[in-house]
């Protein structure tokens, strides 16, 4: 048999044991009915308790058996409002107990208490019918008739002991039933808390943080590998990008000195077809010709080294404006939003420096006021209180004293007309109206002595409160020092956070500088590549000066280039003279044979002539 047929079977037991005993009660006792009826009141505000109380158990199993919620807040909803809070401290893993019937428990023992006091009142009326029958009869056989109908009431009168008893055994048992259903469904509570409801505990909630730690904690290693990752690319491409330069230079020193080679074999090529073409007949004008040439060509290798110094000038002054505009567009912009937040911060630090002060002020000068107007309004209103005692007492001194005059009227003119018969009371009442002016005296004393205590009371009042503005004088002076103080921690706060938005502004703006080459990546990733960009910046700047010194070399080897082709130029106007002054010796020599032959020419042809004359003279 289930829990709910129990209960319904001890209710139905408790209800019918009170109905048979208040029949019984029914046009034969209305005072034990009248008991019987409370009992089972009472009896039935247990029972309508116990069954909210199961149905709250009931609502409370329903809720544990559904699946998972979605979230906590839901699920609280069906759960009812008088275990709500309880339940939420179970699932937050709190010990709290569900709570219990309130009223049930007391309401076993005044069930029993109802039916005790039941019979106590029927023995009161059936001992006093008793007494009556005893008293009013002497008569034996009168006597036992007259004790026969009180003594079977008695019997009657127990009845409400029985449906106490009775009623408080069965709301005790339903107690009990109604007790071990909210145990089960506290312990169905535990296995849903345990289960479907542990992902709303704080609890779970730690141990969720925890793994999110210990899961953050993992990944920084990773992190760290991917940084040196990036660290290692980063250097890849430095090295790659030194490389190309490097090949780059190695490139134009090769085709550079290829073309100066090219060009002194084609000078010295040309040059040599000229000496061996036009040796003997243009060796006084070839020097104008390959002096022209050598400087056409040291000229051309000149402004060859200056445009190729100026555009690299140009490439590096262009990069170097492009970085320093960008570095100075992020410092200015950064430095505006650090004095934007710094006004910002400090105005809004001035005006809640500014409002508390006024509210300080505002409440001393309330709390002044108000105390003074209180004073004031308190003095007023105890000499208010004074006079009006004071006046009391003198209308009541008036009315004594007209009263006594009255009364002593009185007294005379109802002596003149009693007579020498009343003379004895006439003595009594003169007495009494001797009496009467010392009553008042008295009365008036104990007034005065009334007024002089309230005054004194006043005045220990007036000191307290002269005692509390004083107090208050020095709880406002010490909220006056901390306002101070505050202001001064405020203006403290602002300094130094304008000293370090300060610092970070320039450190910023230093290491933008410093990572010129990479400041459109680095503005979003500063805070993370600061490093990187550093030695970015530093393998840019190594990079930049590695060019410097290779633009340095290109220019001390185009020097050595030039003064080895100014060398090759004077030996070859060396060589040039040299060779001009050989052919005019061979000019000379030639000449000078040619002259011998012709003078030999001459003279043989002088003695052919001189042997043809002396022939003809001799024939």
């Amino acid at each position: 048999m289930s829990t709910t047929r129990f209960f319904a079977a001890a209710f139905a037991l408790g209800l019918a044991a009170i109905a048979w005993v208040a029949q019984g009660f029914v046009g034969s006792n209305w005072l034990a009915f009248a008991m019987t009826l409370g009992i089972a009141a009472v009896y039935l505000l247990g029972a309508w308790e116990l069954r909210r109380f199961r149905a709250d158990t009931h609502t409370l199993a329903a809720a544990c058996d559904g699946a998972a919620p979605a979230s906590l807040q839901d699920w609280l909803a069906r759960v009812p409002a008088a275990l709500r809070h309880a339940v939420r401290l179970r699932v937050d893993g709190e010990r709290a107990g569900l709570p219990g019937p309130n009223l049930t428990p007391y309401l076993v023992g005044l069930l029993v208490m109802l039916g005790m006091l039941g019979t106590f009142l029927g023995m009161v009326v059936t001992f006093k019918g008793a007494v009556f029958a005893l008293e009013g009869s002497t008569d034996l056989q009168a006597i036992r008739a007259a004790l026969a109908e009180p003594i079977r009431g008695l019997g009657l009168s127990f009845g409400t002991s029985i449906a106490g008893v009775a009623s408080s055994a069965m709301l005790g048992l339903m107690s009990a039933i109604a007790r071990r259903e909210r145990l089960d469904a506290a312990r169905l509570l535990e296995q849903h808390v345990a289960t479907t409801l542990r992902p709303f505990s704080y609890a779970h909630q730690r141990d969720e943080a925890f793994r999110a730690l210990q899961a953050q904690a993992s990944a920084l290693p990773n992190v760290a590998q991917q940084l040196e990752t990036l660290l290692d690319r980063l250097e890849a491409r430095s090295k790659q990008l030194d490389e190309q330069l490097l090949a780059g230079q190695v490139r134009f020193h090769a085709e550079a000195t290829q073309s100066y080679e090219r060009l002194a074999r084609d000078v010295g090529t040309s040059l040599q077809g000229s000496l061996v073409a036009a040796a003997t007949a243009a060796g006084d004008s070839i020097r104008p010709v390959v002096a022209s040439a050598m400087d056409r060509i040291a000229e051309e290798s000149r402004r060859q080294n200056a445009r190729l110094a100026e555009e690299s000038r140009h490439q590096n002054e262009h990069l170097a404006d492009s970085a320093r505009a960008q570095v100075d567009a992020l410092a200015a912009s950064f430095r505006e939003t650090s004095e934007a937040v710094v006004a910002s911060f400090r105005d809004t630090s001035d005006s809640l420096a500014a409002s508390f002060r006024d509210g300080n002020t505002a409440l001393a000068s309330t709390v002044g006021h108000t105390l003074a107007a209180s004073q004031k309004d308190h003095a007023a209103r105890e000499q208010q209180r004074l006079q009006a005692w004071t006046e009391s007492l003198h209308a009541l001194a008036g009315r004594l004293e007209s009263q006594w005059q009255q009364l002593a009227h009185d007294t005379v003119q109802q002596m003149a007309a009693l007579g020498g018969a009343m003379e004895a009371p006439v003595q009594r009442l003169l007495q009494t109206a001797s009496d009467v002016p010392a009553a008042a005296a008295g009365v008036l004393a104990q007034l005065r002595e009334e007024v002089a205590r309230t005054a004194e009371r006043d005045n220990v009042a007036l000191q307290e409160r002269t005692l509390l503005l004083d107090r208050l004088g020095t709880v406002l002076e010490e909220v006056q020092q901390a306002s101070g103080a505050q202001r001064q921690a405020i203006a403290t706060l602002v300094e130094s956070t304008t000293a370090v938005l300060a610092k970070a502004g320039d450190q910023f703006g230093d290491v933008l500088e410093a990572n010129a080459d990479r400041t459109g990546e680095a503005a979003a990733h500063v805070a993370a590549t600061s490093q990187q960009m550093t030695e970015l910046a530093r393998a840019f700047g190594e990079g930049v000066q590695q060019f410097q010194a290779s633009n340095e070399k290109v220019l001390g080897t185009l020097a050595q280039v030039e003064s080895t082709l100014q060398r090759s130029i004077e030996r070859s106007d060396e060589q040039l003279a040299y060779y001009v002054a050989q052919a005019r010796e061979v000019i000379d020599l030639s000449i000078a044979s040619q002259a011998d032959v012709v003078t030999a020419w001459q003279k043989l042809q002088g003695r052919g002539k001189a042997t043809v004359v002396a022939d003809e003279s001799a024939a």
